[in-house]
């Protein structure tokens, strides 16, 4: 069994770009812990912030009872606010801490090095997540750990959210998961209902003419995100080079590329 954590700035990021892969990792067996850095109290054009932080715990909880989540960690920093509210030496040493406490095998974040990334609670979690796997195994990082009986870990494989198709160079089929994918998603009623209707806010802007979008409700979400998480799958599937319908596409790197020095062995898939 390997041990996989996840940072994630919102809850739902994860589902987006790493829901069918995490859900596969739970049904085989893995252990999934997630870690939630913000709380999701700006994402809504209908809610306060009080009421969207009312709402976090029940849709992390159900999406992830729907994924096989082990335990999710929720930090509580204020979204859009992360890199003003946690300097990059404060998050960075508070992901290095999760990292020495639960130990994984696997870490899935965002991609410190994505081109045209715009959220900067995305950066945020980036750069510290991948700096914290990076060096959690270095005694001199954070020693105040060690004082407390936390001692340095290794992270053998980070998984990055890859929104560039040209950054991926790790595919995993999602056909027996896309379902759960899609699911989970829909646990995150919140932040569903303010995808569909940031994308009818595009559309006003655009002047572009598209009726099912101006006709649709962005309470009656769940059958465009299942579009377009199908169609997102397809697309990776076509670039995946694998035998199925959809995929989730990554870019990883593991055990530091030593498998460079052993061109003629294999290191085993988990997934």
């Amino acid at each position: 069994m390997k041990r996989v954590l996840v940072f994630e700035a919102h809850g739902d990021d994860m589902e987006f770009f790493a829901g069918g892969t995490i859900a596969k990792f739970a049904a085989a067996g893995h252990e999934v812990i997630v870690v939630v850095a913000t709380d999701n109290d700006k994402g809504s054009f209908e809610l306060g912030a009080d009421e969207m932080r009312a709402l976090r715990d029940r849709e992390l909880n159900g999406a992830a009872d729907v994924l096989g989540v082990a335990r999710v960690i929720p930090l509580g920093y204020s979204d859009g606010d992360l890199a003003y509210d946690a300097p990059p030496r404060e998050l960075r040493g508070q992901f290095m801490r999760l990292i020495r406490e639960v130990k994984p095998d696997i870490m899935f974040t965002w991609d410190p090095f994505a081109p045209y990334e715009g959220h900067p609670d995305h950066r945020a979690v980036a750069v510290a997540a991948n700096e914290a796997a990076s060096f959690a195994h270095f005694p001199n990082f954070y020693p105040e750990h060690a004082a407390d009986g936390v001692q340095p870990h290794y992270v053998s494989e980070h998984w990055y959210f890859a929104k560039s198709p040209r950054d991926q160079n790790k595919f995993v089929d999602i056909d027996a998961h896309i379902d759960t994918k899609i699911e989970a998603l829909w646990q995150h009623e919140a932040q569903m209902v303010l995808t569909v209707a940031d994308m009818k806010c595009q559309q006003q802007a655009s002047g572009l003419n598209i009726p099912w979008l101006e006709a649709l409700d962005p309470h009656d979400y769940r059958d465009v995100i299942a579009k377009q998480m199908k169609a997102a799958g397809r697309a990776a599937a076509g670039r995946s080079g694998l035998d199925c319908t959809y995929a989730e596409g990554f870019r990883r790197t593991r055990f530091g590329g030593i498998e460079s020095l052993a061109k003629d062995q294999q290191i085993a898939e988990d997934v």
